[in-house]
């Protein structure tokens, strides 16, 4: 805003009769508005979006904060978990091994007991075992034994123990 020559005029004239308030008064007429109506509108409505945005963003803060809590809380369940499930899997991991050690004593003991059956009865006997158990008695035996055995069981059958030794020898 522009200072008109009458208005300066004016204000140095009040300055000299009227005194130093007057002045205060005339000083602040000079100085920029800043309670303009349109100034205060558009400020208010700024600043209003400002704190509406403040709020929303300490709100989503707030909502992230809570999440990562949760997920801390999360994490540590399934961690807690993944514990209990190791242990597990340990112990039926030793459980299989115990059991599979009892089953080679189980499978020796067997095999010899059936190398000293008659070939053709401890064929019968053996084509009625399941394929793993009968293949692992067999390994067990002597070879001529277990040859003696073979022969006595029907073809299809000596012929799916046979192929069944490569494959359980190599696991």
């Amino acid at each position: 805003m522009t200072v008109s020559h009458r208005t300066r005029i004016l204000w140095a004239a009040s300055l000299l009769f009227i005194g130093w308030p007057v002045f205060t008064l005339a000083e602040n007429a000079f100085a920029p508005e800043t309670d303009s109506p349109q100034g205060s509108v558009a400020e208010r409505r700024i600043e209003a979006a400002i704190q509406m945005e403040l709020k929303n963003l300490k709100s989503r803060t707030q909502a992230l904060e809570k999440r990562e809590m949760e997920l801390k809380t999360l994490r540590a369940e399934v961690d807690k978990k993944l514990t209990e499930l190791e242990k597990t899997r340990a112990e039926v991991s030793r459980m299989l091994q115990r059991k599979t050690a009892q089953e080679a004593v189980k499978a020796k003991a067997l095999s010899k007991i059936y190398e000293k059956m008659d070939p053709a009865n401890a064929a019968s006997v053996i084509a009625g075992l399941e394929l793993e158990l009968a293949v692992e008695i067999l390994q067990n035996m002597k070879v001529k034994a277990a040859g003696r055995i073979l022969d006595n069981l029907d073809a299809k059958t000596a012929a799916r123990l046979s192929t069944s030794f490569p494959a359980l020898a190599r696991d």
